[in-house]
């Protein structure tokens, strides 16, 4: 009788281990981002030497986010001070910002990396090194203008290039939308500008005056909207 209820007592006890573990993975199962980030806990160690072969690192970490949505891109940066910058993208996609968000939200502290929502925007050094190659044409934001159109709290803005054509606009457009994108930063880029458009660099000088150089893009959008806030 007593080995019977020992041999109970086991049974019990493996029974509710088993429950235990299929509460976790239930869990896991309904949420690929707390599933993402026991991976990455799993992993970070090995993770941190992602230089040795970025292209290999990335595409691992970023099969792993897939599994939380597509469209979501992920870039890594070079350790500072023993520190990693792990930024979740989503390709300038506003549907995909509150996910970027709770991923984010949801990261463990881990020690030596850091997460970070949205692409940041470029500092004015950086910014100025920035060219694309689009074609024959280089896209230069030291060499390109830019002109606010406001209407109430709602802003605009048309980009000026020189050397664009109907030929080349598609192309151009989608470049310098990428390059605002690093100006700008990705979150201000999509929510704090209303729509973008490209024109052809005007050819006289009081046209040109009216015109704003692109590197300070970052700083009128800023003013812009700090102007309507409530004070």
């Amino acid at each position: 009788m007593k080995q019977l209820a020992c041999l109970l007592l086991l049974f019990c006890l493996g029974s509710h281990t088993l429950l235990r573990a299929d509460n976790v993975s239930s869990i896991t199962a309904q949420d690929p981002i707390v599933a993402f980030w026991t991976w990455f806990q799993q992993h970070q160690n090995r993770l941190r030497q992602f230089e040795s072969d970025p292209g290999k690192y990335l595409q691992e970490i970023h099969t792993q986010v897939k599994k939380i949505g597509d469209g979501l891109t992920i870039e890594l940066e070079p350790p500072q001070n023993g520190i990693i910058n792990l930024t979740f993208s989503a390709d300038g996609d506003q549907e995909l910002f509150p996910l970027v968000r709770s991923i984010v939200d949801k990261a463990p502290p881990i020690k030596g990396w850091h997460f970070i929502a949205f692409r940041q925007r470029a500092d004015l050094s950086r910014a100025k090194s920035m060219q694309l190659k689009v074609g024959t044409l280089t896209l230069d934001p030291q060499s390109m203008k830019f002109f606010p159109v406001v209407t109430g709290d709602t802003l605009d803005i048309i980009i000026y290039v020189k050397g664009l054509t109907q030929a080349n606009y598609a192309d151009v457009s989608y470049h310098g939308l990428l390059l605002l994108d690093n100006l700008l930063g990705e979150y201000d880029c999509v929510m704090k500008v209303r729509s973008y458009d490209f024109h052809p660099m005007p050819a006289k000088k009081e046209e040109l005056d009216t015109l704003q150089p692109l590197l300070e893009i970052a700083s009128y959008v800023d003013r812009f909207h700090a102007s309507r806030k409530p004070r």
